[in-house]
């Protein structure tokens, strides 16, 4: 008798012990499906966003990346990813390919292999959307011996109508461009494996990984340039690492930390010098009203 009662509390103990831990499920609707189609082989839905279109003819969105497509001829790659704008109908086959990042300067940049769509956020009906090409590349002393390449990452933000409308769209938005290269500081930046919104929507964020020898960083940017936002916003942009002195030592986290691996706004604005979510087991003060970060740490 104590034999078999021994055999099943060690048949029943690992759900004992799941029982014991917070566990939370939701259902899948596989009835009512909406089902979309990407070319083969392009990683079709890698990030995936909820749109609605307010301008012009108003229009729900289904946002999807897909970070292996096949370059566009003008593009002189083979692959370079791209962001899909699909209507929520029970057609598969009506996505279209977004029309951003055509053509490139094989002197000073290479788009082959950059993952754009990588991520890809929406601000919310009729707000502004950005999407990421976290291993974009530029270059130097192209075709000669000494020629460099550096893993700088770019987004691209688009207003409602998945155009880049003007100037305040700001078309590429590339921070670590121009900085000091090598692994040490800017040059596997890796800006936009991570990126989104503020939940009042004035500040953009970019998470880039690469920066500091893969420590991290992630920068915020005023995002809302109409003058009222300007009278009430006038700050900016912030690094973890100060985006003026660039200290990586600010940064609490050791190197190969990948900080800014991703990040999210809090439900609740923050106020000025609030201490906000960072994992792994650090906490990050801020000087201003953004929203909670993720650093990630293997």
């Amino acid at each position: 008798m104590p034999a078999v009662l021994g055999s099943q509390l060690c048949h029943w103990f690992p759900l004992l012990l799941l029982t014991a831990l917070r566990i939370t499920a939701f259902n899948l609707d596989v009835t009512n499906t909406l089902t979309k189609d990407g070319e083969k082989g392009s990683l079709f839905g890698f990030s995936v966003a909820l749109h609605k279109q307010l301008s012009s003819e108003p229009m729900s969105w289904l946002l999807v990346g897909a970070p292996q497509a096949s370059a566009l001829p003008s593009q002189h790659a083979n692959r370079t990813g791209a962001l899909y704008g699909c209507p929520l109908t029970t057609k598969p086959k009506d996505c279209m390919r977004v029309g951003i990042d055509h053509g490139v300067d094989v002197s000073r940049e290479s788009k082959e292999n950059q993952w754009l769509g990588v991520t890809v956020k929406s601000q919310g009906p009729g707000g502004k959307i950005v999407t990421c090409a976290h291993l974009y590349e530029t270059r130097q002393r192209v075709t000669q011996l000494s020629e460099t390449r550096d893993v700088i990452g770019r987004c691209f933000v688009l207003s409602d109508n998945l155009k880049i409308n003007d100037d305040l769209d700001g078309e590429e938005w590339k921070f670590c461009e121009g900085r000091a290269l090598g692994h040490e500081r800017f040059g596997f930046c890796q800006q936009g494996v991570s990126a989104g919104f503020t939940n009042d929507n004035h500040y953009i964020m970019f998470g880039a990984p690469g920066t500091y020898n893969w420590k991290g960083e992630l920068r915020v940017e005023l995002f809302n340039q109409s003058a009222l936002a300007l009278g009430t916003y006038d700050d900016g942009p912030y690094e973890v690492a100060g985006e003026k002195s660039q200290k990586p030592e600010m940064i609490p986290v050791p190197h190969h930390s990948y900080f800014g691996m991703r990040s999210w706004p809090d439900a609740e604005e923050k106020g000025k010098g609030e201490k906000h979510r960072v994992e792994p087991y650090t906490a990050l003060y801020t000087n201003s009203a953004f929203g909670g970060l993720l650093g990630i740490k293997e």
